[in-house]
């Protein structure tokens, strides 16, 4: 989370947010392949 703060030039807990904003919007398979997206951003 904090990784892709910085490369956003944001602070964390806006991601976060931002993220739990994503979420109410998708259905779960969806917010399955955020996170896993995100994951292997982390992995990079």
């Amino acid at each position: 989370m904090r990784r892709a703060a910085d490369l956003l030039h944001l602070h964390h807990s806006s991601v976060s947010r931002r993220l739990e904003q994503i979420g109410k919007v998708l259905d779960v398979a969806d917010l399955a392949r955020v996170k896993l997206a995100l994951a292997a951003f982390r992995l990079l």
